[in-house]
């Protein structure tokens, strides 16, 4: 079935409002000789109206996306916007990375300040009387509480363990699965040496301890190791970790919006 002359007159009025899907500068170059072409195709009464709508329709699609891509490539590809995007992007980066690093670190590094304290003072009570001497007089209980009494799993309390020279225990606040832990043998090979050592201790896949060794030196020498659970700490890194991720997710999508707010404002004239 052949176009009538008015349904052509309204099938080329369509086109014609089609044609300002296009962008300023490309309609202004090409939309007269579209419409050109587009009125010489309707008259032409050899081609079905049907097939060339289809025709039209699918240039339409594939050029206006054509057409688009090029004016975002044009107005905001340009080197100096995609540096400042990117200069902005890295110190965004940078900025999220320091809040997630900084807060992290401060939150461990706090979480021994109880441990230092306690294991100070205990080697300073072994160091003026002995260890085995101490002991009996039930050094240990008084700072935290008596041996065996801090499930090292569940517990968020302090703990004190006492090792000999060769690192035995001899007396423990805690305990997990019914005995007390042993740390690895390196933490001792430093301690000998360095006096102190702050460490991240896992007894378990399950269990970290904010631990604190220290040297006892004397007649009776040995090591004090100070611990606490964890747990909190840990999930207080997981909370900052999480609001750094937003922060950064938040400047990242600001600086995108700007750059193509600023972008489209100041593309350029002839594009």
């Amino acid at each position: 079935m052949m176009p009538s002359d008015r349904s052509a007159n309204r099938i080329e009025a369509f086109y014609a409002k089609a044609l300002r899907l296009y962008p300023p500068p490309f309609r202004e170059a090409y939309a007269p000789a579209m419409r050109q072409t587009f009125h010489d195709a309707l008259q032409d009464r050899q081609r079905p109206i049907r097939d060339l709508a289809s025709l039209i329709l699918r240039d339409l699609v594939i050029s206006l996306a054509k057409e688009h891509l090029v004016m975002l490539r044009d107005s905001f590809f340009r080197p100096a916007l995609l540096f400042n995007a990117l200069v902005l992007a890295a110190l965004a980066t940078g900025l999220a990375l320091a809040l997630n690093t900084i807060p992290q670190q401060v939150l461990r590094l706090g979480a021994d300040d109880p441990q230092i304290a306690i294991a100070t003072d205990l080697v300073a009570v072994f160091q003026s009387g002995g260890i085995q001497e101490m002991l009996r007089q039930g050094a240990l209980p008084f700072l935290v509480g008596g041996p065996g009494n801090v499930d090292m799993a569940h517990s968020l309390a302090p703990f004190v363990i006492v090792y000999d020279d060769q690192g035995h225990i001899l007396a423990s606040q805690a305990v997990l699965e019914g005995k007390a832990p042993t740390p690895p043998p390196g933490v001792f090979d430093y301690v000998r040496i360095h006096a102190e050592d702050r460490f991240s201790w896992q007894p378990r896949r399950d269990v970290r301890i904010a631990a604190v060794m220290q040297r006892v030196n004397g007649p009776q020498s040995g090591f004090v190791v100070a611990g606490r659970n964890m747990r909190e700490v840990e999930a207080r890194e997981s909370l900052v970790g999480k609001l750094a991720g937003l922060t950064w997710i938040g400047m990242m999508a600001v600086i995108l919006v700007g750059t193509v707010v600023f972008g489209w404002y100041t593309k350029p004239k002839s594009a």
